[in-house]
């Protein structure tokens, strides 16, 4: 049993650093508990146990090398099934796209260190890229960039402002997913006036959408948005 004496905390697994402030820990082969009074004058522990999160671990890392094992296999049977029954079309592509697209994201999810901040974004770029990756596959009928793509950008700063509610505590941090989701949206509003690509109503929508939720963040969290940012660039 190990002990972080900044967090009063007792590890009971064999972590080597406190899973809260990532210092290291103190071994503690007596295994005691620091204690005082309370107001009535029964002792009571001052350190808090941290449960012993490895077999949890172990368990979740089992179950991701054996989706992963399962996708290589899916995939394997449907170039196979794909190459006999040709018909001119090689969805067995699409197949692998979603199923690598599926395991990156149980991998990127579940691995340490990685902030719910840190995980929608990357999703959200790979989605964004899997989506037209999916429509050249296709022959490319632009309903990525019309539909699929505007649609997404609409429904992640809703989800932002949800996760902002939850985290009330720390909603501030979630700037940086509206900063990042504005952004695309502009670029692709300015590629779609340009004419690079084909017009979309719903692209509008996402933009004024994204915008607007990202103003009224700014506007009524001024002082700990503009924390945050400077936090975030170093500024």
């Amino acid at each position: 049993m190990a002990k972080c004496i900044r967090c009063k905390l007792t590890i009971e697994d064999d972590s080597m650093m406190c899973p809260l402030c990532n210092g290291v820990l103190v071994r503690d082969e007596e295994e005691y508990l620091e204690a005082e009074k309370n107001e009535s004058g029964i002792y009571i522990s001052r350190s808090t146990t941290y449960p012993d999160v490895a077999p949890a671990l172990r368990r979740i890392q089992m179950a991701i090398k054996i989706a992963i094992f399962a996708a290589v296999v899916a995939e394997v049977v449907s170039i196979i099934v794909n190459y006999y029954t040709y018909n001119g079309v090689w969805w067995s592509l699409i197949v692998g796209l979603v199923l690598a697209y599926g395991c990156f994201t149980l991998v990127y999810s579940f691995s340490t260190n990685r902030s719910l901040q840190r995980i929608i974004n990357v999703q959200m770029f790979l989605a964004l890229i899997c989506m037209v990756a999916l429509d050249n596959l296709m022959g490319y009928r632009g309903w990525s960039i019309r539909y699929a793509i505007p649609i997404t950008l609409m429904a992640i700063p809703v989800g932002v402002v949800v996760l902002m509610i939850i985290n009330v505590d720390n909603w501030q941090s979630y700037i940086m997913t509206e900063i990042a989701v504005t952004a695309i949206c502009v670029i692709l509003l300015l590629l779609q006036i340009i004419g690079v690509i084909k017009s979309s109503i719903l692209l509008l929508i996402a933009t004024l959408i994204a915008g607007t939720i990202l103003a009224a963040t700014i506007l009524f969290g001024s002082k700990l948005v503009s924390d945050e940012i400077k936090r975030r660039f170093r500024v």
